[in-house]
């Protein structure tokens, strides 16, 4: 699965101030604003000077055609990290090619951001990954990955992306075994030195912290520095209902300082957050159906009631949502 969670809570203190009713107000956060402005800012480095135009007039066509300006895209359902505990699906499903084009073409404005994520799943484990980013970079302003790193094809490090979010769910041999059943934690560093070294995309490391891995912190800047990696973040695991993936409450790492969870009457969280961090998104799973988020259900409902719904956190998946 991608652990690393595209929802994850910071151990930073978040620095944006509650707004009224759930309103905008609410999303503003100085750092994911830092770091969404330095993001662009290195991208802009590797397009060419007009690629900031691009992305103006992207983000102004789907505001006029109040079409979500971000599209976050389950490749597959199957997942290239074996974990110990997670369920292997019975069938797994790669997006058609075909259907995602179509749900490209359908759109009256293209999207500025395709993402390539997944909920309990991990895009590299896609037999069409390659085409599915050459696609999306054709339709989109922007082309991201987020994946646990396992499972790099061939050249794929030479695909059309412009940033690579890489997670590890621990930074030490001795975690990585303990939360996975495997020590694969090689495997991970050879495949980022492969992305580092065809240098056709940004990097970012993500260290997912979850109760066994909860002092990887230090470890987890000395594999950073040692890879060279300048971009890196530590965040929370995300809590997972269904109880059936890393998710699970046996492995939140609750005792760590600035955990978002606690066990009260079951788990919730410490402090609800304003607003929704997927805010300007959808969610288009492998088989192609939408839904608000990769937490919630699929929906047929207009983008505007959606936005306001997810603006609300009124879905049941918005109760563990830091």
């Amino acid at each position: 699965m991608t652990d690393h969670s595209i929802t994850g809570h910071r151990t930073e203190k978040p620095s944006g101030k509650k707004g009224v009713s759930g309103g905008l107000e609410g999303n503003l956060n100085v750092e994911a604003m830092r770091r969404t402005i330095d993001t662009a800012f290195d991208i802009w480095k590797r397009k060419n000077f007009l690629w900031p135009l691009s992305i103006a007039l992207s983000y102004a066509g789907c505001r006029i055609f109040n079409a979500p300006r971000g599209l976050i895209v389950e490749a597959s359902t199957g997942c290239t990290g074996y974990c110990r505990g997670c369920p292997e699906p019975d069938k797994t499903v790669d997006l058609s090619v075909d259907i995602f084009e179509k749900v490209l073409a359908g759109r009256r404005f293209r999207p500025v951001t395709v993402h390539f994520s997944g909920k309990h799943s991990d895009p590299l484990a896609s037999s069409v990954f390659p085409e599915l980013v050459r696609a999306a970079a054709s339709r989109s302003s922007m082309v991201s990955v987020s994946t646990i790193g396992l499972g790099l094809g061939e050249s794929w490090e030479y695909l059309p992306v412009d940033r690579w979010i890489l997670s590890i769910p621990a930074a030490t041999l001795e975690t990585w075994h303990a939360l996975r059943g495997n020590s694969r934690l090689d495997e991970f560093r050879d495949n980022l030195r492969r992305l580092l070294h065809a240098d056709r995309g940004m990097v970012e490391l993500v260290l997912t912290l979850w109760k066994p891995s909860a002092g990887d912190t230090e470890a987890f800047h000395r594999l950073a520095d040692e890879e060279g990696i300048g971009r890196r973040r530590v965040v929370f695991g995300r809590f997972d209902p269904d109880g059936h993936h890393l998710g699970r409450i046996e492995n939140l790492a609750l005792e760590a300082p600035g955990c978002p969870y606690i066990i009260e009457e079951g788990v919730r969280l410490i402090e609800e957050p304003p607003g929704c961090p997927l805010s300007g998104t959808v969610f288009l799973d492998a088989e192609g159906y939408l839904h608000p988020c990769p937490f919630t259900e699929r929906t047929q409902n207009d983008y505007r009631v959606v936005s306001r719904e997810k603006t609300g956190r009124l879905y049941e998946a918005c109760r563990y949502c830091p």
